[in-house]
């Protein structure tokens, strides 16, 4: 069961979880969920938690659709709203997704990581990680959104 989950109970931290391989309706419900966060109109940052190997393939026709996306706004709305972005894959995706660049693929300062542990050294570092979020706090969320159908 494929499993694509957006929360913001951590605001500015805003996060993603996704398991197996989402389909299109998925993906399009992605986008509007960035749309929402856009729609604060306040800064923030974005965690991407990709817990296995399908959670990373795209659905088929995902491309031109966040292509028109992007170039109906949301290129401008990442860069002028997104601090970063972090993307977390799995260990066994790391070496491969690391020759990746957030910065080339979407204009914002970001990184992609093998652990929920690096990515909050990775916000600490950049003095963006809010007091309140831990490694406990972000590894609850994601069991919390796992086990939520």
């Amino acid at each position: 069961m494929a499993i694509l989950k957006f929360d913001d109970s951590l605001w500015p931290l805003a996060v993603t979880v996704a398991q197996g391989s989402c389909d299109l309706q998925m993906h399009k419900q992605s986008l509007e969920n960035w749309n929402t966060w856009f729609a604060h109109k306040k800064p923030f940052c974005v965690l991407r938690v990709y817990l296995d190997e399908p959670s990373l393939v795209h659905p088929k026709g995902a491309g031109p659709i966040t292509q028109q996306w992007l170039a109906e706004g949301a290129a401008e709305n990442m860069q002028e709203l997104v601090q970063a972005m972090l993307i977390v894959v799995p260990p066994s995706e790391h070496e491969r997704m690391s020759k990746m660049s957030v910065q080339k693929a979407f204009g914002i300062d970001g990184a992609i990581l093998a652990s929920i542990e690096q990515a909050i050294d990775w916000l600490a570092a950049k003095n963006l990680l809010p007091d309140s979020i831990n490694t406990n706090t972000l590894d609850a969320l994601i069991t919390k959104q796992c086990s939520s159908e």
